[in-house]
């Protein structure tokens, strides 16, 4: 792809080199001994030799080394497009098994602080993982080999200290198993060390971290009204404007893209257990006091059953399914959450929507999706990202700044964040969708989207050539202002759009 690919094409594949690299200190948890092809290097203080594996940086100058060059999320959204299409296969493989060493309460952590001093407080990491160990054993020749390799736990139990390496490994297809069996049973913890030393600014309740699963829908649901457990968050931080502690969007209940990235699994875990490639077919839930067992069939089921009557806002003002018909300000579009705590949060037109879309495309009508993305281009699209927030919100502000400290609740302290500023992670989710569905639609409708995902990725390829830092910026202002609180190369940025190209 890379070696035959266009001038834009190399140019993204060379900025991803900026995101992977080796630092003077390993920043993953060592791999199980048995494993070929870890990389090994003489440790220069000990003289003693060390695994060496490298790990993703989330972006450029911020989050780059030390403590924060490592995130869950971050690395997962990124590694497909970084890693699996540009070929570094053997690479990639190592940071999914060096991540699926650290699993505690079912979950990834969000910060990877090498495994040791790692915060589990986020609901989405441990899919995007999940998703990315599909997407690597479609990519590669015989890449399901990859569940059978050891993986050597740090926390076998969610109490446990770290152990050492060898202590107790497991295939990677009983890690996979442990997390979809916690979700099912449903996990509740407090955060380790929680308090204002760990985050200055979260209140108390926030460090009560829960994940389940909602019997009647079959939807992953977790979060509450203090934490911020998705990609969008951001904690407030200002005290004379009084938001400090209260999340911008906590987005709790069931946020689409993790309803998406779980049923993207489930189905994959149905269909590898039919070929016996795992060795699992469901997970045992209790009902009535009895031990029932719930198949990945019937689980991919009932997801497909309740998607679209509990995320589509309809056109019809008089939709059986809709509960809160007086919230509804936006008609054909998905909703952003389902079950929040502030039901209005609910209804806000975010891009998030067109992530489902993508890893999960038979939960979406093909006619309804393409009005929703036609929405979403005409209120969401600029010229380099997408608008976290429809401009038509009350919220909404396109304009990031992280210094600014006044009375304004909705701003200080950057707390818009991720209320308006336009993001250049989801856009590469929104092309392909706007592709898939195009597809699917006509063949003259497909021609027209593929012109039009070429005109906009000319910005890219534009700002690319001119940018000192030779890649593609976390995000940017309102209609493509540049924002000086970004970092000036991201990761998942790079990736995101190197897969449009992929696809094209």
């Amino acid at each position: 792809f890379v070696q035959n690919g266009s001038i834009f094409v190399k140019q993204l594949a060379l900025s991803s080199l900026q995101m992977c690299g080796v630092g003077r200190f390993p920043s993953l948890p060592k791999l199980a001994g048995c494993i070929d092809g870890v990389p090994t290097r003489l440790n220069y203080i000990t003289g003693e030799k060390e695994q060496c594996c490298v790990s993703l940086a989330a972006g450029l100058p911020h989050f780059s080394a030390g403590l924060f060059r490592c995130w869950g999320r971050d690395t997962f959204i990124s590694l497909r497009g970084l890693m699996l299409v540009t070929g570094r296969h053997l690479e990639a493989r190592n940071i999914i098994l060096a991540f699926a060493c650290t699993l505690r309460h079912g979950l990834m952590p969000n910060l990877l602080g090498n495994g040791v001093a790692a915060r589990y407080n986020c609901r989405d990491a441990v899919w995007w993982w999940l998703q990315c160990i599909q997407d690597y054993c479609t990519a590669v020749q015989s890449g399901v080999k990859i569940l059978k390799c050891p993986v050597s736990r740090l926390y076998p139990t969610d109490d446990s200290p770290p152990l050492e390496p060898g202590t107790v490994d497991q295939p990677l297809h009983d890690i996979i198993q442990e997390v979809m069996q916690r979700h099912m049973e449903g996990v509740q913890f407090r955060e380790r060390n929680a308090g204002p030393h760990m985050d200055p600014h979260m209140k108390d309740e926030g460090f009560n971290v829960s994940v389940g699963v909602d019997m009647e829908t079959g939807f992953v649901i977790g979060g509450q009204r203090y934490n911020c457990g998705t990609w969008m968050d951001k904690m407030g931080e200002s005290e004379i404007a009084q938001n400090k502690g209260i999340p911008a969007t906590p987005r709790d209940g069931s946020a689409v893209e993790i309803v998406g990235l779980s049923k993207s699994t489930i189905r994959w875990l149905a269909e590898l257990h039919k070929k016996s490639l795992f060795p699992y077919n469901g997970v045992k839930t209790h009902q009535d006091g009895t031990e029932v067992l719930i198949t990945y069939e019937q689980w991919d089921e009932k997801i497909t059953q309740n998607f679209e009557k509990n995320f589509f806002v309809s056109e019809d003002p008089d939709d059986p399914f809709e509960k809160f018909p007086h919230l509804v300000h936006k008609r054909n579009i998905y909703k952003d959450s389902c079950g929040a705590s502030s039901p209005w949060c609910d209804y806000q037109l975010r891009p998030n929507f067109s992530i489902a879309m993508v890893v999960a495309p038979e939960l979406f009508d093909p006619d309804k999706a393409w009005k929703a993305l036609k929405i979403m281009e005409e209120k969401l699209l600029g010229p380099l990202g997408l608008k976290t927030l429809d401009p038509d919100d009350q919220v909404y502000c396109g304009f990031y700044d992280n210094s600014f400290d006044n009375g304004d609740f909705n701003v200080s302290r950057g707390y818009n964040y991720h209320q308006g500023p336009e993001w250049l992670w989801p856009l590469g989710y929104f092309l392909r969708a706007k592709l898939h569905f195009s597809n699917m639609i006509g063949s003259a409708l497909y021609e027209e989207t593929v012109y039009l995902v070429k005109n906009i990725l000319s910005h890219h390829y534009d700002y690319l050539e001119k940018s000192p830092w030779k890649g593609l910026p976390e995000l940017t202002n309102e209609n493509g202002a540049y924002c000086p609180f970004s970092c000036e190369t991201q990761a998942w940025s790079i990736a995101t759009i190197l897969e449009v190209l992929h696809e094209l």
